[in-house]
């Protein structure tokens, strides 16, 4: 099972031009079975960009916004995102961090949560997620937050995300997650990459490849990960 993930930056690539087609291309490129997406900014309930890439690439999508943007509840989301070719089974969503006093437009105050599916013919959930950029306190209390969730799941899981700080920072220790790549390596800002947050969380016992794509298209430098066939999370899945 491949895995593609990046933080698209709300359709704009590092110049704030639309980046719609430089995503496309590269699902096509890399021809992953699982497409995760971060800052995905799309009408609420109604998305256009993100229907139009994944029906363009023969996937399915999953779009649960995080928080709500402008006067126009209805208008407006922004979060996390699937692609996938694989068949869902489930489909959850579960808030890491949420402001005590609720949204107010800062950065701080928004809604960060994960996206979850259960994919058919595999043992696995794969999920998208994002962290709180600002504040530490904030990104370590989703770490722990995020490490519960994953702790009540009965099946193997794999969880994509732009996580705002180094694994070290946030799940060193952790004996039950292994991150891929097993040495994280920088993924932002695209131009010249120093900061290493963008990376693939695992349960134990999945084993799989990940590589950073030198790619322009966005802010953050996307990522690509392969589960190897021996791991339970393509035990009962091929391609």
């Amino acid at each position: 099972m491949r895995i593609l993930h990046w933080n698209i930056h709300s359709w704009k690539d590092a110049d704030g031009a639309p980046n719609r087609e430089a995503v496309a291309a590269l699902i096509r490129r890399t021809a992953p079975d699982v497409v995760s997406l971060t800052e995905v900014n799309e009408p609420w309930g109604a998305p256009r960009t993100l229907t139009d890439v994944a029906s363009e690439s023969g996937y399915s999508w999953i779009f649960v916004p995080s928080i709500e943007y402008g006067t126009d509840p209805s208008a407006r989301g922004y979060g996390n995102a699937l692609l996938t070719r694989i068949p869902v089974t489930a489909v959850q969503q579960l808030t890491v961090h949420a402001h005590p006093h609720g949204y107010d437009g800062s950065e701080p105050s928004e809604t960060r949560s994960v996206i979850l599916a259960r994919l058919s013919g595999t043992a696995a959930w794969v999920g998208s997620t994002h962290f709180p950029a600002s504040h530490h306190s904030s990104r370590k209390a989703a770490a722990r937050r995020l490490r519960q969730l994953t702790l009540q799941l009965s099946a193997p899981w794999i969880i994509c995300g732009d996580f705002n700080a180094p694994p070290g920072k946030l799940f060193d220790g952790l004996s039950d997650i292994r991150v891929f790549p097993p040495h994280a390596e920088p993924t932002f800002p695209t131009r010249r990459p120093r900061t290493a947050i963008d990376y693939v969380l695992a349960s134990d016992g999945v084993e799989m490849t990940a590589e950073v794509l030198r790619v322009p298209g966005s802010d953050h430098l996307p990522l690509l990960a392969e589960v190897t066939p021996s791991s339970p999370a393509t035990s009962r899945h091929r391609r």
